[in-house]
């Protein structure tokens, strides 16, 4: 036997105050993380709150808007039981009356509101990649991007995209309650994420895709596929289903589905394969942004070159990420995560006139940035590269992406300087000219607005909105016989528009034409106009007048 004495390991003296320390810098890491992502999504946007409202759907959803005007028990009714500009999102409309209510039509407050849901939305992202990965790096990374990305400039500057915002709420914070539900199940957690789930869908339908981001979720964290894990997915597919019917009869009582004959099965199959490859490509360079991404014209018959070559590079890509995913969790839910929520926006159904838009990336890119968070988290624990760099790269990316969402902020200023944004890069878009049109029209700046609407129906002769546009432009330029030759070209291709019937009426009025102008002031009323009583009544005596004398 060996006289060696063995010598005991020294025990700590305190072990909660050795543990203390570490846990407690874990907190100061967590809350400064959270700080910064807080302090630069500010920074990034605070131009936003000097913005104006813009001619781009702000008229309807809050300056002209009269139901926001009041906000009482029969308001509020009529928001939940109604369709508004073809979406079904009473909580969004809850929210602008709210603010109305307190600051009327104080525009630095509908911007403030977005901004501060927007950091929200940016603290819950991480808080759900870290519940998720229990990584700090990975959490901060995806959370940042999502914070000051450029593509997402167009939900927090426009006030009209409130909806995106609010959905993106509910719906983080119903992730969020999930992976707390995963770990401690309990009655109260889960109807806790049914209504948030429902508050996100009562929000803007996109909300639709919760579900299967659980599923995503489920398969991430290798559950197993059993009864239980099925049964309680049940009530949100359930839910999701019921609300993606409603968004369609939505859409369709706007008439914004378009007719599927439009374009043929091929080249819809060319426009759904060109979208993933723009919105991929605009995660990783997001330059040249526009408000309003027209549908391609056909040159000599054929589309430009990158929408034949999207199919393929699509393919390469998806080669590419099944060669690099094999057996690694986390780059599929990445991948899964991007196209389950990004892929009812690819205009399978023709819903809207833009191919893409900045604003359908707000939840989608979730997917992408959580796959650049894995990347830097590797770069971190390569021995090859010194952690300085690291955070050297991702501190540029940061800044180079704050300063430009900081500058595209003052694009979305007012209206003039958006179309003038958008006209510098899509030069044959008829919807481009007539707002910047209709933006001319409301700052009583005529001839220019003329010459932008002739634009605009030359490009499409039978675009009612435009010719309604310029006969409002002539009737203020006291040229009524133009005026109501425009108006009646609008309501030719677009019988249903009370408000050309109503200017017509108008137009007639002011040229003592009081029959006519009686007829169309009734027709626009029963379209919904809702034409003052009192206009209706001077028409009738105006009517009696003439009557009587003859």
């Amino acid at each position: 036997m060996s006289n060696t004495k063995k010598i005991k390991p020294k025990e700590p003296q305190n072990k909660k105050a050795d543990k203390k320390p570490a846990g407690k810098k874990n907190t100061v890491l967590f809350v400064g993380m959270l700080v910064t992502i807080a302090l630069i999504t500010y920074l990034t946007y605070s131009g936003s709150l000097k913005n104006r409202l813009t001619n781009w759907d702000d008229q309807e959803y809050v300056s002209n808007n009269k139901n926001i005007q009041e906000l009482s028990k029969e308001s509020i009714k009529k928001e939940f039981s109604n369709f508004h500009m073809g979406n079904y999102h009473p909580l969004t409309m809850l929210s602008y009356a709210i603010e109305y209510k307190y600051s009327e039509l104080d525009t630095t407050t509908f911007h403030t509101t977005n901004l501060l849901i927007h950091i929200l939305n940016s603290l819950l992202v991480f808080l759900f990649i870290y519940l998720l990965t229990k990584n700090n790096i990975i959490s901060f990374t995806t959370s940042a991007l999502f914070a000051i990305h450029p593509m997402h400039v167009e939900s927090v500057a426009w006030v009209a995209e409130r909806k995106d915002l609010l959905y993106t709420f509910f719906y983080l914070a119903t992730l969020c309650v999930y992976l707390k539900y995963k770990s401690k199940p309990g009655i109260l957690l889960y109807l806790g994420m049914l209504l948030l789930f429902i508050c996100s869908l009562l929000s803007k339908g996109m909300g639709v895709t919760l579900p299967i981001v659980l599923v995503l979720i489920d398969y991430f964290q290798n559950r197993k596929i059993n009864f239980k894990n099925i049964a309680e997915k049940i009530p949100f597919f359930a839910i999701a289903l019921a609300f993606g019917i409603i968004a369609i009869y939505a859409q369709e009582s706007a008439k914004a589905i378009g007719e599927l004959k439009t374009y043929t099965v091929f080249e819809r199959f060319l426009f759904v394969n060109y979208s993933i490859v723009m919105y991929i490509w605009k995660a990783i360079a997001p330059f040249n942004l526009s408000a309003f991404y027209d549908y391609p014209v056909k040159n000599n018959n054929s589309y430009p070159s990158i929408f034949y070559l999207s199919p393929i590079i699509n393919l390469a890509i998806g080669v590419l990420c099944f060669m690099l995913a094999r057996n690694n969790r986390k780059i599929l839910f990445g991948i899964g995560f991007f196209l389950a929520t990004i892929f009812i926006v690819l205009q399978i159904l023709p819903v809207g006139g833009a191919i893409i838009a900045d604003r359908y990336t707000y939840i989608p890119y979730i997917g992408l940035f959580f796959l650049v968070g894995i990347l830097f988290d590797r770069m971190m624990s390569l021995a090859t590269l010194n952690r300085n760099v690291v955070y050297a790269i991702l501190s540029s990316v940061i800044l180079l992406f704050s300063y430009t969402s900081n500058q595209r902020c003052k694009v979305w200023g007012d209206s003039i300087t958006l179309w003038n944004d958008v006209l510098s890069k899509e030069t044959s878009s008829p919807k481009a000219f007539n707002n910047r049109g209709d933006a001319y029209n409301i700052a009583k700046n005529y001839e220019l607005a003329i010459e932008d609407l002739n634009k605009s129906i030359k490009l499409k002769y039978d675009y009612p909105d435009a010719l309604y546009n310029r006969g409002l432009s002539y009737y203020y330029l006291k040229n009524y016989d133009q005026a109501i030759a425009d108006y009646t070209s609008a309501i030719k291709y677009n019988p249903s528009l009370a408000v050309a019937y109503f200017n017509r009426s108008g137009t007639y009025y002011a040229l003592q034409k009081y029959q006519l102008a009686l007829d169309d002031a009734l027709k626009s009323d029963a379209l919904g106009k809702e034409v003052d009583p009192k206009y209706i009544e001077a028409l009738r005596q105006g009517v009696k007048i003439i009557e009587n004398q003859k």
